[in-house]
């Protein structure tokens, strides 16, 4: 039978135990004004946030809030407060970036329709009072419940006895996320902690080993398997049983508490974790940690030579940042779009006045999408035939620096569609694995490699040439002939991608370079 960790005091829905044989520090922690850091992070200001004006967190370092929380826990010793709506927001971001990876391997599991269904809330009157949002979010995620299932709705809402209106509303964006490509949404160095408090009924954890179970089902055995012993550590101790030697490896064993690499179960919370090489860095590299058994790895008992000889854990720069994103269109009365979006998840850490007490506070935010590109891909996506996006896990190719990041972000969203079609004037953008080999004839550089972009109905094609070294960008229209060969009569017809998909649509579908009084752009290679 393991260790217990001495329990300091017990009430129903809350433990709080020691885990470290330190001192509690005492002086408090640097913070910084909560939305300050949020409208600084995104570059935007925020429309409506859970929190008032004047919630302070700690200083963010650009990683995700839990792990931001165990790390200042453990090397500045504070003590920890975790929840159940903290790991099950962690978890079901998770299985929603498992969903997004894998969309159309999982849609007959998860829905009945093909494309992207959109779903519409009405309303009189649009209001930037966080109450207003939270009930035009629940409006979205009823319609969700009704297209995939009660059993799912509540495999990812919040309800435990912890859940406050905040985090329960942040659940629901983190669904909103998690199916957002089947539906588009609109609106008319010895460290170490000195005690954690885990706070929940034994009820409420166990109801989260209950829904890993059934996570399990959707192709994340080799996931599961490793959260469920984690899961049954937290009913142990919200029982009044809390292992010591379990939470002493939180973050990482005592022999490599210099260590920058993360060695604890905390990083078995996490199945994806970001893909650095590639210019998105989306969440999109299965978690290697889940591949070696945890008995194989070094624990709070193993020696400072096994260390040596094991060096393996993760940078906490490659765990997601905790952030799920919903898009969605607003649209008034007097028919003007606007492009908004919804953000949810961990904000940044709370730190409480009195013991100093660190939290990851979960909280969810309104902003506009100012991206024109996006605003684009998203008519492609609602307004014409579109193809499954491409395997994040495929792409990459973008570390190699001749893509540019607007093509990933179309592959992100489909990979291959057709525009205005039966129009006679279509534009049919192919798979990326379809694509064919062709080339720029240039008297300056002799021959470019282009890269192939869109078949056009009348047998011509659309290429771009791509220099990284000058972030340029030259778009071509001409005529292929055998493989590797230049294009013929090769005309420069945009300067971007972006540019190219604003005037296509701006000629709503026609050939624009064909009229008579268009004037190529003249910027050589």
């Amino acid at each position: 039978m393991s260790v217990l960790a001495p329990i300091l005091e017990q009430t129903v829905g809350k433990i709080r135990f020691g885990v470290d044989d330190v001192k509690s520090a005492q002086e408090r922690l640097p913070t910084t004004n909560a939305k300050f850091q949020l409208e600084k992070q995104l570059g935007k200001q925020l429309l409506a946030f859970s929190h008032n004006d004047t919630f302070e967190v700690i200083p963010d370092q650009g990683i995700h809030p839990l792990a931001l929380a165990v790390h200042a826990a453990f090397s500045e010793h504070r003590p920890l407060l975790l929840t159940p709506d903290i790991i099950w927001i962690t978890l079901a971001q998770g299985f929603a970036q498992h969903i997004n990876n894998h969309a159309e391997t999982l849609r007959s599991r998860l829905v009945p329709h093909q494309g992207k269904e959109k779903l519409i809330v009405g309303t009189l009157q649009i209001d930037s009072q966080p109450q207003y949002w939270s009930e035009t979010v629940q409006k979205w995620v009823l319609q969700i419940r009704d297209r995939v299932g009660a059993d799912l709705y509540r495999l990812l809402e919040c309800n435990f006895s912890t859940t406050t209106p905040i985090t329960q509303t942040a659940s629901h964006v983190v669904m909103m996320n998690a199916f957002q490509q089947y539906f588009d949404y609109a609106v008319s160095c010895v460290c170490g902690i000195p005690e954690i408090t885990l706070l929940g009924t034994v009820e409420d954890w166990q109801s989260i080993c209950d829904r890993v179970q059934i996570m399990a089902e959707y192709d994340l055995e080799w996931w599961t398997a490793r959260l469920l012993p984690i899961c049954r550590e937290f009913v142990e101790t919200a029982s009044g049983k809390p292992s010591l030697e379990f939470w002493r490896c939180i973050y990482k064993p005592k022999p490599v508490y210099g260590a920058e690499l993360i060695t604890g179960w905390l990083t078995d919370l996490f199945p994806y974790l970001r893909d650095l090489s590639s210019l998105t860095k989306a969440a999109s590299v299965r978690n290697w940690i889940l591949e070696i058994d945890r008995c194989e790895l070094p624990n709070a008992s193993s020696s400072e030579a096994w260390f040596e000889q094991v060096i393996r854990g993760i940078s906490a720069e490659r765990l997601p940042l905790g952030i799920s994103q919903a898009p969605f269109e607003l649209i008034t009365p007097d028919e003007k779009e606007y492009s908004l979006e919804l953000l949810a998840g961990f904000i940044g850490v709370h730190q409480d006045s009195e013991q100093q007490t660190l939290q990851p506070e979960i909280g969810w935010i309104l902003r506009e999408r100012s991206d024109r590109f996006a605003q684009l891909l998203d008519n492609i996506q609602q307004q014409h035939l579109t193809q499954p996006p491409v395997n994040r896990s495929e792409l990459y190719f973008s570390s190699t620096g001749v893509v540019p990041k607007e093509h990933i972000q179309m592959l992100e969203r489909f990979d291959g569609a057709t525009l205005y079609a039966d129009s006679g004037h279509s534009w049919q953008i192919p798979k990326y694995i379809d694509r064919k080999d062709c080339t720029i004839s240039n008297p300056i550089s002799f021959r470019d490699d282009a890269t192939h972009l869109i078949d056009l109905e009348d047998g011509r094609c659309i290429a771009y040439v791509y220099k990284p070294h000058k972030n340029e960008c030259l778009i071509f229209v001409g005529r292929p002939t055998l493989a590797r060969e230049p294009l013929q009569d090769p005309v420069i017809i945009a300067q971007s991608i972006p540019e190219l998909l604003e005037r296509i649509f701006q000629a709503q579908g026609r050939y624009y370079f064909d009229d008579a009084n268009f004037v190529t752009d003249s910027n050589p290679i």
